[in-house]
């Protein structure tokens, strides 16, 4: 990421020699003509709501673990779209964790669809392991795909709009899409980071009570 201050106070950027950007502060955008940030929980979605979230990848130990499984049957399920490159992926493994093991008795179980740089499976895998090992994680962790342009829609087709890892996406005990958030804020933004934990263990507790 290529970033320059320029003399009006905004910055203007370009990531990966590609895609160019400006941005202001939040409180100045709206006078320069500049739309807000999209709603995380609106970004990303599902095409059919009605319609359980389907899976099915091998862990990494390769066995095939998928969303029809006996122990997702009732159950509220969590699916987070994660990878070991991702910085925001780190952030929030421990607070999955953490939600783990406070709800995993009352029927929360969470998945990790991890998407790899390499497209060697061995390698790809090994690179979770570390990431799991790192955020001692209690939780399932697939090797879904990588982050092949396109990889998402063709790995999970239902999903509709994709933008972000992570991704995370809450089912009900139907196996539908309740909730999606599209990215992380992490405690380098304390005030997003303690409200989108709170608000996100509220709806876990919601769904468990249902």
């Amino acid at each position: 990421m290529e970033i320059s201050l320029e003399p009006d106070g905004t910055l203007s950027g370009t990531i990966n020699g590609r895609q160019h950007f400006t941005a202001a502060r939040a409180d100045e955008a709206a006078a320069l003509g500049m739309s807000q940030p999209p709603d995380p929980s609106r970004y990303t979605s599902v095409k059919d709501p009605t319609v359980p979230f389907a899976f099915r990848f091998q862990d990494l130990d390769g066995r095939w673990v998928s969303n029809t499984d006996e122990r997702f049957r009732n159950k509220v399920v969590l699916v987070t779209l994660t990878g070991s490159w991702c910085p925001n992926c780190h952030d929030e493994a421990p607070v999955l964790a953490d939600l783990y093991s406070r709800f995993h008795a009352k029927g929360l179980e969470v998945v990790a669809l991890g998407f790899e740089y390499t497209g060697e499976v061995e390698r790809d895998r090994e690179q979770l392991r570390t990431f799991a090992r790192r955020h001692d994680l209690p939780y399932t962790v697939l090797l879904a795909g990588t982050t092949e342009d396109g990889e998402i829609e063709r790995k999970l087709p239902q999903i509709k709009s994709f933008g972000a890892f992570p991704t995370t996406f809450l089912l009900g005990r139907d196996g539908c899409v309740r909730a999606v958030h599209a990215g992380f804020a992490g405690p380098a933004n304390p005030e997003e980071h303690k409200r989108l934990v709170a608000e996100t263990r509220e709806l876990v507790e919601r769904l468990l009570a249902e």
